[in-house]
């Protein structure tokens, strides 16, 4: 992905000289603190002038493989409401940076794959729940990734519904050995809105837009957004609509608390 965001970089340099404001615009986002619960490392801001003791619904945000947790910052300078930001750090070290994957993932059978991809589910749906008991949080967070970390966003909602509001992959797998047989968490399963490219090479949009049909068959509350042009990337329309959602989702939940 390096080429899209040295793009998308560009665009938004042109956009912050702009005279003209509109409520998608960026926003000068704080520099993130460090933090680590549980042995995992992970950064945290707070977007809409929130402050650190205040009490905010929590947006966890998965980073794709090969990169640092920072790679997301981005993705949320557009995100107009007040939020906690949280953004874990892969347990498994690549050449250039961090995954959710070891590297030896592509010689594995798929069943040892799947076993893999279920336990780094499960240990962040460990670290979210530890997030929340550090950190003053309303709600259950949102968890959004990109790529990989879509992957683990899907199975968070799939395998520990309990665990989040709702879940983006954006760029995701959804293998058909992650599909549950049934759905034993209706009608209160998180819902899923997957964002996708449509001229994505490194995943096809096509067995991920099966995947989330089959979901829907199965009642969860599952949709796929596609993006013509896109590639495998998180591009600013994407980021435009996921911060659109969540902000309509957190004000939903605001008001029934």
């Amino acid at each position: 992905m390096p080429l899209q965001h040295t793009l998308r970089h560009a665009l938004l340099a042109l956009v912050l000289l702009s005279p003209v404001a509109s409520a998608t615009d960026a926003v000068q986002l704080p520099v993130p603190r460090q933090d680590n619960t549980i042995g995992l490392r992970y950064l945290v801001f707070e977007t809409g002038g929130a402050g650190a003791e205040d009490s905010l619904p929590m947006i966890v945000g998965l980073h794709y493989s090969g990169a640092e947790p920072q790679v997301m910052v981005e993705y949320f300078d557009t995100l107009n409401i007040k939020a906690r930001i949280v953004l874990p750090r892969g347990p498994y070290a690549r050449p250039e940076g961090r995954s959710w994957f070891p590297a030896e993932l592509g010689v594995m059978s798929q069943a040892a794959q799947d076993a893999v991809a279920f336990d780094s589910a499960g240990k962040l749906a460990e670290f979210m729940a530890a997030a929340r008991e550090r950190h003053p949080t309303r709600g259950k967070p949102v968890v959004v990734g990109v790529s990989y970390g879509g992957d683990m966003a899907l199975l968070l909602a799939l395998r520990h519904p309990n665990a989040v509001a709702a879940a983006f992959p954006v760029a995701a797998r959804l293998l058909p050995g992650w599909i549950p047989a049934a759905n034993t968490c209706k009608p209160h399963c998180p819902p899923i809105r997957a964002l996708h490219g449509e001229d994505d090479a490194t995943v096809a949009i096509g067995p991920t837009r099966e995947g989330v049909a089959r979901l829907s068959t199965l009642d969860y509350d599952a949709s796929l957004a596609s993006y013509p042009g896109v590639a495998h990337d998180f591009d600013a329309r994407m980021e435009r609509d996921f911060a659109e959602q969540v902000r309509k989702l957190v004000t939903a939940n605001a008001k029934r608390e």
